[in-house]
């Protein structure tokens, strides 16, 4: 199984939407998408990860689904609340993943940090990926392509969790630009387990192809 990872088009957040260079941005993310096999497209309820999945949606034929989950939390971006004498630190071990978590933040967001694990683990089983630990048993062959278009914060939250490593150390070194793609790898096999590969980190090419500038946003 292939799971795209995608963030939404430069997004106007007053009116839960994207810009219309954002537009651009999602024109030409679909552009690129055209000849790319994607079974499954999933958004997250915001407006600016719907309207940037729409492009790819009319251009392919298909219809998204709503994923309540994947929807943006300040207690995803907030990494810049660290204090002075933090401490970020965590164990890790094949059969727990990762466990006894010390976030560095300042305020208490690892309820929603769990809260996006069990959600994650939820969905991923759904599709044949069973987690235990810091593997994920193989219940069933998939070959589906998943598109998700979610959002900067919650995807960071999300890679560190399909990498087995803790948000903290990922929040401050991963920015995904605006209409970025990151794709992992679900390798199949007969039976036993799995970790997920990453085969790209933000990727946009479909910015360059298009002529258009490289939004930092």
């Amino acid at each position: 199984m292939i799971l795209y990872i995608i963030r939404h088009a430069d997004p106007d957040y007053p009116n839960n939407t994207i810009t219309e260079f954002g537009w651009e941005e999602a024109h030409a993310l679909a552009a690129w998408l055209k000849d790319v096999r994607i079974d499954k497209i999933y958004t997250s309820p915001l407006g600016r990860a719907i309207d940037t999945a729409k492009p790819t949606c009319e251009i392919k034929g298909m219809t998204s689904e709503i994923l309540p989950w994947t929807e943006e939390h300040i207690d995803y971006m907030e990494s810049h609340q660290v204090k002075p004498d933090s401490d970020c630190s965590y164990s890790f071990s094949v059969q727990k993943g990762v466990y006894d978590f010390k976030d560095f933040m300042t305020n208490d967001r690892m309820k929603t940090v769990e809260n996006m694990q069990k959600c994650s683990d939820e969905f991923l089983a759904s599709l044949g990926y069973e987690r235990h630990g810091a593997l994920y048993k193989i219940t069933r062959s998939n070959d589906e392509r998943i598109a998700v278009f979610c959002h900067g914060g919650f995807g960071v939250a999300w890679i560190a969790h399909l990498l087995g490593t803790a948000p903290g150390f990922m929040y401050p070194n991963i920015m995904l630009n605006t209409s970025s793609v990151t794709t992992f790898e679900f390798r199949n096999a007969e039976e036993g387990d799995v970790r997920p590969v990453l085969r790209r980190l933000g990727e946009i090419t479909h910015i360059y192809n298009a002529g258009l500038r490289v939004n930092n946003r």
